[in-house]
Formats: C-alpha cells, structure tokens, sequence
C-alpha cells in the first residue's frame, strides 16, 4: 500500500497544484477586468467638472478647519485655559 500511498498523494498533490493555479488565474483576470470597468467614465467632461469641484470643496473645508482651528487655539490661550 506503501506505494499507491506514495502515488496517489503525489498526484492528487499536482491537482490540487493545477486547481489552484488555474483559480488563482482566473480570480487575477476577473478582477483585472473588473478594475477596467468604468475607466471611459473619466474621460467625459462633465465627470471631470465634478471632481474637480469636489476637490476645491474639499481643499476648501480644509483651509476653514484649519484658520477655526487656529482662531479655537487663540481664544484658549488668552482665557488662560491652554
């Protein structure tokens, strides 16, 4: 039995191997085609507005946070409770 033990791990070892070579492939390919999705939405001009808006907007609630935040820390220190 020693033998056929020896065999038959050796090749259900090499199926196991190929099964999971192949799903690995096609879980690599899936996925690659999925990142490609929607990538010709960028380019229309329109989508581009947007995010350019949203980037201002954002870029814009930052310089607000930080000049409050500026203004918060100056009204501690001159109430003495910084």
């Amino acid at each position: 039995m020693f033998i056929w033990d020896f065999v038959a791990s050796t090749v259900m070892d090499d199926l196991i191997d190929w099964f999971y070579g192949q799903l690995v492939g096609f879980l690599g390919n899936f996925f690659a085609q999925m990142g490609n999705m929607g990538v010709e939405l960028f380019d229309l001009e329109w989508v581009q507005a947007v995010i350019l808006f949203f980037s201002k907007l954002a870029w814009a609630l930052f310089a607000v946070s930080l000049v409050v935040r500026a203004f918060e820390c100056g009204i501690e220190y001159a109430s003495g409770r910084a």
